[in-house]
């Protein structure tokens, strides 16, 4: 996720390790398993250790996608 260090917010406990992206992941990886697997934020992973996470509705925007809170 080499572009997407601004949508890089802080872990939070309670988010799951797995599934999880890397920093170099792309950020349609990051939504396809966001979707795939039900989840709202999806944890950042940097040698096997969290890095922060980022969230669906930041990285749909960031694709240029509206999203409206429901």
């Amino acid at each position: 996720m080499a572009r997407n260090f601004l949508l890089l917010l802080p872990f939070k406990e309670g988010i799951p390790l797995c599934p999880s992206v890397t920093l170099n992941d792309k950020i349609v990886h990051a939504i396809e398993l966001m979707v795939n697997n039900d989840l709202k934020c999806i944890a950042v992973i940097e040698n096997q250790r969290p890095e922060g996470m980022v969230c669906l509705k930041d990285a749909l925007q960031e694709m240029g996608l509206q999203v409206t809170d429901k």
